[in-house]
């Protein structure tokens, strides 16, 4: 069978350029076609790569994964029976550096994409149809994490400016307070002139469990904030907690729009596409990351081993070797999807309390290599890369083992972690040091 290889470089209003490689001739029949992202075009572009060709032709389709241009236009040579590769903009801007250093175009990057298939065949992944639902799954979890950045920003906007007119309040001010603080004493003079029995009493009518030992020392952090500033308007306290209010407003309605979006489409769309997700079962892994894992993944079948899986998470670090020489200390590789990245660290946070292999791994990272908390957590998360690949490959729940890979309860991990896997203190403090 004979094969014909295009490689495309897409684009988002322009029109896309093809570039059709022949490998039996290792020659170019065309090193720039240019078409749009409509059937008739598309067709002309595999009309032409079957130029003095008969019969059944290998069409192998090699794109970059541009906005979306790449699932309109994938999808269909897909459906022409082509096999449709997706590559990282990366590979491409690295493979052109070696072929033209000082020159970049449209034709170029699309004769890269072919000769692409021919160097890196081993690593690419097969492009699959995720399906409206899977990708409607994916674009809700990017709006969750949207939302978590416009919390966060607000949350160091306020920090920020704490620190800059009160000298800071996170060790002055309990978390489970501030926002009561901020929202109606925000101005120095007028929580000095209230006086501290008044506040007691009105934060036991607003929150009558509340303690109320720390008002004394936020009291006086007021009184030499007073003595800095001499006067409000130097400052202009009042616009600044008119400012602060509104910061509070929106923060209270963003969590709002978080929790619905959660509730009433990002876990019922989960449910109803996973009812029986073996992801759970993981220790560290919620709905939630479930659902983000899945949404990214679309398909296991499109990574051929745990290797591909982890390398494609950004959980794997880079190598380095030459002659005798071999590099211990690389960092990560970080290529994968941010999302993904920053959910397996957070499950690893958690993971590592409770199993009692990714607890060895955690503390063999900090007490036996010297890496500080941030590298055994990555370690950790690399780790469990492997676990959801082998759960999402078989389809079966983990299973809890000890360091001999025997069963073990979950009760039985936790007793043996807390007497066995604990990181002294004192190395915990060294290691962070090091970090500082």
């Amino acid at each position: 069978m004979h094969t014909r290889i295009i490689g495309v470089d897409l684009a988002v209003k322009a029109a896309h350029t093809a570039a059709i490689y022949d490998p039996a001739s290792q020659t170019f029949l065309t090193k720039r076609m240019r078409f749009r992202s409509s059937p008739r075009e598309i067709d002309k572009v595999l009309t032409k790569a079957r130029t003095g060709l008969s019969g059944n032709v290998r069409m192998i389709v090699v794109l970059e994964a541009t906005h979306m241009s790449w699932f309109e236009v994938g999808q269909y040579f897909h459906r022409q029976q082509a096999e449709v590769y997706r590559v990282n903009g990366r590979s491409t801007k690295a493979m052109r550096r070696i072929e033209s250093p000082h020159a970049h175009s449209d034709k170029l990057d699309g004769m890269t994409l072919a000769r692409l298939y021919l160097v890196r065949k081993h690593n690419l992944v097969p492009w699959t149809s995720p399906g409206g639902e899977l990708m409607a799954l994916q674009r809700l979890a990017r709006e969750l994490q949207r939302i978590v950045g416009q919390q966060t920003a607000i949350q160091q906007r306020l920090q920020d400016l704490t620190q800059w007119t009160w000298g800071g309040w996170r060790k002055l001010i309990p978390a489970a307070y501030r926002e009561w603080a901020m929202r109606n004493f925000y101005d120095p003079w007028t929580a000095t002139d209230l006086g501290e029995e008044w506040l007691r009493t009105r934060l036991l009518d607003d929150m009558p469990k509340a303690k109320t030992d720390w008002i004394a020392s936020w009291l006086q952090r007021a009184e030499e904030r007073k003595r800095l500033y001499a006067d409000s308007t130097v400052v202009g306290f009042d616009y600044i907690a008119n400012f602060v209010q509104r910061e509070l407003d929106s923060m209270a309605w963003w969590t709002q729009r978080r929790s619905a979006l959660l509730k009433e489409e990002f876990l019922p769309l989960y449910h109803q596409l996973f009812p029986k997700d073996v992801l759970v079962s993981l220790y560290g892994v919620g709905e939630r990351s479930a659902a983000i894992y899945h949404g990214f993944v679309l398909a296991v079948e499109r990574f051929p081993n745990n290797k591909r899986f982890v390398q494609w998470t950004g959980m794997a670090p880079r190598s380095f070797q030459s002659g005798t020489v071999q590099s211990k200390r690389m960092p990560l590789s970080k290529q994968g999807p941010n999302l993904i990245k920053a959910t397996l660290y957070q499950n690893a946070q958690v993971a590592r309390r409770y199993d009692v292999q990714l607890a060895k791994v955690y503390y063999d990272q900090m007490v036996l290599h010297g890496k500080h908390h941030t590298q055994a957590i990555c370690a950790v998360a690399s780790h469990l890369a492997s676990r959801i690949y082998a759960l999402l490959r078989d389809q079966r729940p983990y299973q809890l083992l000890d360091l001999q890979n025997r069963p073990i309860s979950p009760e039985q991990a936790r007793i043996y972690i807390q007497e066995n896997l604990q990181v002294p203190e004192d190395i915990r403090k060294q290691r962070k040091r090091r970090q500082s």
